[in-house]
């Protein structure tokens, strides 16, 4: 493997990453608080970039003579909070979804596929 000191083409920016990640490493952080920093830091990093892109679709629709300050920047997903929140995406939809909105997901049940008066359930009953 060759080392950071032998790759001139890697600027300054990398080479503080390399270092920077030496120093957690050796220092007194669990691997997973290194990961979670490293994970809020990316998703950070998104969450900007998203709002610069969004702001950027607006000013590009106001100079095309869109005046609608309300404009909403469609980015792509074919779902809504409510809809996930209501139990209604699957598949790779909700994975997506899960990760975006959060994990205190519970899905609704159909209540006329869950019951509890089987007589196997109540041995007490004679």
């Amino acid at each position: 493997m060759t080392s950071m000191t032998e790759r001139p083409e890697w600027n300054y920016s990398i080479q503080n990453l390399q270092q920077s990640l030496k120093d957690v490493m050796e220092g007194e952080f669990t691997p997973q608080e290194i990961h979670e920093v490293m994970m809020d830091t990316i998703k950070d990093n998104m969450r900007y970039y998203k709002a610069c892109y969004n702001d950027s679709v607006r000013l590009l629709a106001l100079m095309k003579g869109n005046t609608n300050k309300n404009i909403k920047v469609i980015d792509g997903d074919s779902y809504t909070e409510k809809e996930y929140w209501e139990g209604r995406i699957t598949g790779k939809d909700f994975q997506e979804a899960l990760e975006k909105y959060g994990y205190e997901y519970t899905p609704g049940y159909d209540t006329s596929k869950f019951k509890l008066d089987s007589d196997n359930l109540h041995g007490d009953k004679e």
